[in-house]
């Protein structure tokens, strides 16, 4: 006969065989199934911030030297990025108060680099009541330039220029038009086209 401690013995080996036999078939089955892998789902960037009338001022040696503002701003710190809506960007130019003026449907402005993007029906409000239109224009602050490879239409006292694009120095305050510019001068009862 067999005692009752053999009798345990031999149960306790039986359970401890069967997990045993469990485990393995758990593990192998496992390695014998395909490796799925998840596709990530890249949604959308959402917006971290969301802001209505947003005013920014840039500081440059303590004095304004440009002012943003929009109607909307939305935020993503991924991009490091924030979308416009209904912008107005003012340079200050000097102490006697002179501006330049842009305003435009919609913008970017990175904020690693302080660059801004614009675009839809832009004008731009110059020094000594000239205007120019366009449909998109990048400032770079690195180079302190406003720049558009649009079309352009600049027009004020005398002088009505279009070409197919623009620049704008902003520390220098000079203005270029280029490419297949026409022009048309007025100057009391002379008139001057190309």
């Amino acid at each position: 006969m067999i005692s009752r401690g053999k009798l345990a013995q031999v149960f306790i080996l039986l359970i401890i065989v069967s997990l045993c036999v469990v485990l393995a078939a758990g593990v192998w089955r496992k390695k014998t199934q395909p490796v799925s892998k998840l596709a990530k789902h890249t949604a959308p960037a959402e917006e971290e911030m969301k802001l209505k009338d947003m005013k920014f001022t840039e500081m440059q040696e303590g004095k304004r030297y440009w002012t943003l503002h929009a109607t909307e701003a939305k935020y993503f710190q991924d991009e490091q990025k924030t979308l416009l809506e209904n912008v107005h960007l003012t340079f200050y130019l000097d102490q006697a108060g002179a501006e330049l003026q842009l305003t435009s449907k919609e913008g970017v402005l990175y904020a690693g680099t302080k660059n801004i993007d614009l675009k839809g029906d832009i004008r731009v409000q110059l020094p000594h009541n000239y205007v120019a239109t366009m449909q998109t224009a990048h400032y770079v602050q690195r180079k302190k330039l406003v720049e558009s490879a649009d079309p352009v239409h600049l027009s004020g006292p005398g002088l009505t220029l279009d070409g197919n694009m623009w620049k704008y120095s902003v520390n220098d305050h000079i203005a270029e038009v280029d490419g297949k510019v026409t022009a048309s001068l007025v100057l009391g009862e002379l008139r001057i086209e190309k």
